[in-house]
Formats: structure tokens, C-alpha cells, sequence
């Protein structure tokens, strides 16, 4: 069986596009790309992510628009492969999140909206896809996040070590496998801001995207006073399960930030240094107060690239710090090879979310199926 995953993430860098190979339950990636969004649109995917600036009729248009950059990174994707559309078994598509409310919020229900209209997709390629994985979590009480735990516990899982799997795309999240673990005992939620403080005001400061490298953070200092109030962020320290997203980290949040905090009145390579250690606080917050006992840590996302982050959280947990490379796998691609499992797993109409790690009242069976062309 072959299958393509898909994942466009709070970052709001691009499609990530995973070609997978599905053999026994052994889920081998043949191959990874990237399809950057312009600026242009990735200006008007940032001004719909919050209630101030958001408009109807762009969400309506953008929710097309991305099931086309979709097909774009499967187009990418499968380019040079070998493989064509006809060959492919399904995609799953995570879709981009708008809007993520998963407790009830006064009038407002909990409820979750990821947009990237499959129809275009199956519509383009006449390949099956899956989509809105997160849906049905909600529907069952959870908090439709993280999804990844269970192609983590899946891919992972060991019988001699106590291993925490951290993600850092926009946000942070991490799943933790104790040794000899089962589905019911991985935990699994988001920790905090993971690239999306650093990628902002790298971008707002500097004109770059990211820190590459962490070589901007690598050459300031961290401002006490800054950091004194970043980390009383209460998200940080509440009680898993919990799941969070543009909605919270949002421009509104970072801007109202900057000028609260006075960004603009400290050295801006400073200001890089001090929220990648806001990441790595949050990062090492959550282990002491909900993982305390692990083994060794393996990262993964494009925070992993970052050395800065990396160098800060080997010296505050002493303990092995990895990469998914280091194992033989794909950092970046982690996450749309996640979707593929869950795919897969819909298909076989087997449940997809681990509700220790969601909070959901039961195993569910994930995401909505908009059937392809049928195959001659």
C-alpha cells in the first residue's frame, strides 16, 4: 500500500508531503518534501488565524486554496518517484488549523476547524482522501490533540527505556513512552510555544523566516526582566491533557507582548536569545511536572535544527538528547508520516486517538473519507 501524508502545521511555513510505504504495519518513508507557501499567502493564512482580523469570505476562498497547494506538494512530491496519482492508495491530509476551542467557552461549544478542502484534492488527483482527524476527538469529549501519540507509540515504543518524543514545530508537544508501555499508558499533550515567538520576531527583527541554526539566539543574551514575566504564562504549567495553538499564540498576542515587555528597547539578537529560552523553560517545565522520569529525549520538527535550543535543553535535563536522524528517521517529516499512520488506520476503521493523551471519553475512529476515482 502506498500512501501520502500531509501536514500544514502552526508555523505556516508550507505543505510538508510524505510519500509512505505501508508493508505489515511497517510504515517506511520513500521520500519528503516541502511546498513553501509565498508571503503573500501566508500573510493572508496569518490574518485569518485570529478573531480581529479574520474574514468570511477569505476562509471560504483560502479553504480551496489550500486543497490546490495540496495538490501542488502531492504534484512535488510524487514528481521523480516513480509512482503516479493511480498509484496511490489514499492521502491524509491534517489540513491547516483556524481555529482550535477545545474546552466550552461561555457560548461557544468546544469545537475545532482545520481548512484545506479535500474534494479539491480527490476532485484533481481522483485519489482518496482523509481528512479532519481532529473532529471526532472533540465529538468524544477530548481535546482532538495531540494526534501524533499514536503513530509515536506505534514507531517507538521500547521495552527498556522511558523515551519523550518532542516535537517543535509551532508549538511544542511531546509524547512520553514509558518502557514496556501499552496504548493506555503513553501521555501525550502540547507543552507550549514550540518555533512560533522565535519565527515571528525573527522575521519581524531580522527579515529571515527563522533562526537558522539558533545562530541568532547563539549571539545575544537572555533580559531577566522579559523572561521573568514570559514564563508566567499559565498555559505552561496547566494540567494535561491540554492543546493549544494560533488561537493563543497568535500576531495580536505577540505584538501586544512586544510592546508590554518593551521589545523594542533591548538589543534584538536579545530578544531572539530570551523567547528560545521561553521554548526550552516550557520544554523542561512540563518534564519535571508531568514526566519525570525518562530515559532519554528525541526531537524533532524544525525546532530541532535550531542548536541553541538544543545546547540550553541537553544542560537543564542532563539526559541524552537526540534527533529522529539519529535514529534513522526523518525530523522533519515526522509529523506527515504521523497522518499516514492515521490514515491507515481509518481505513482499517481502527481507532486513531489515544485518550490518555486527548482526554477523549473513548477510542474513536478518526476523520472523514471523501472517496477517490475508482481504479481500473
Amino acid at each position: 500500500m502506498i500512501a501520502i501524508g500531509l501536514m500544514s502545521g502552526t508555523s505556516l511555513d508550507g505543505v510538508d508531503a510524505a510519500l509512505v510505504e505501508i508493508k505489515n504495519e511497517h510504515f517506511e518513508l520513500l521520500k519528503f518534501v516541502t511546498l513553501d507557501y509565498d508571503e503573500g499567502f501566508k500573510t493572508r493564512l496569518m490574518r485569518n488565524l485570529s478573531n480581529e482580523t479574520a474574514k468570511l469570505s477569505e476562509i471560504c476562498s483560502l479553504n480551496f486554496e489550500l486543497g490546490d497547494k495540496f495538490v501542488q506538494a502531492i504534484d512535488l512530491l510524487l514528481k521523480g518517484s516513480g509512482f503516479c496519482h493511480e498509484d496511490i492508495d489514499f492521502v491524509a491530509s491534517h489540513g491547516q488549523t483556524i481555529w482550535h476551542n477545545p474546552k466550552p467557552n461561555g457560548e461557544l461549544v468546544a469545537s475545532t476547524l482545520q481548512i484545506g478542502e479535500p474534494s479539491v484534492i480527490t476532485a484533481k488527483t481522483g485519489i482518496k482522501v482523509i481528512s479532519d482527524f481532529r473532529t471526532m476527538d472533540v465529538a468524544e469529549g477530548g481535546e482532538g490533540a495531540p494526534l501524533v501519540p499514536m503513530s509515536e507509540f506505534m514507531l517507538f515504543k521500547s521495552d527498556t527505556e522511558n523515551i519523550i518524543l518532542q516535537n517543535l514545530g509551532g508549538i511544542g508537544n511531546l509524547t512520553y513512552l514509558p518502557k514496556q508501555a501499552t496504548i493506555n499508558d503513553v501521555v501525550a499533550f502540547d507543552n507550549g510555544p514550540g518555533n512560533v515567538m522565535i519565527d515571528y520576531f525573527t522575521k519581524k527583527y531580522f527579515g529571515k523566516p527563522y533562526d537558522e541554526g539558533g545562530k541568532i539566539a547563539s549571539s545575544g543574551h537572555i533580559i531577566a526582566s522579559v523572561f521573568a514575566e514570559l514564563i508566567k504564562d499559565e498555559f505552561i504549567t496547566r494540567k494535561p491533557p491540554k492543546s493549544t495553538g494560533r488561537e493563543l499564540y497568535n500576531q495580536k498576542f505577540m505584538e501586544e507582548l512586544a510592546e508590554k515587555l518593551h521589545f523594542s528597547d533591548h538589543p534584538k539578537n536579545d530578544v531572539i536569545t530570551t523567547v528560545s529560552e521561553f521554548t526550552v523553560y516550557a520544554m523542561v517545565t512540563n518534564y519535571r511536572l508531568f514526566t519525570p522520569k525518562f530515559d532519554r529525549i528525541v526531537l524533532s520538527g524544525g525546532g530541532s535544527h535550531n542548536d541553541y535550543i538544543r545546547k540550553r535543553l541537553q544542560e537543564n535535563v542532563n539526559k541524552p538528547v537526540l534527533t529522529q536522524e539519529d535514529l534513522g528517521y526523518n525530523s522533519d517529516a515526522k509529523e506527515a508520516v504521523a497522518f499516514a499512520v492515521l490514515g491507515y488506520l481509518t481505513i482499517n476503521h481502527r481507532p486513531g486517538n489515544v485518550i490518555g493523551a486527548t482526554g477523549a471519553k473513548r477510542p474513536a475512529v478518526l476523520g472523514k473519507i471523501t472517496p477517490g476515482k475508482e481504479k481500473s
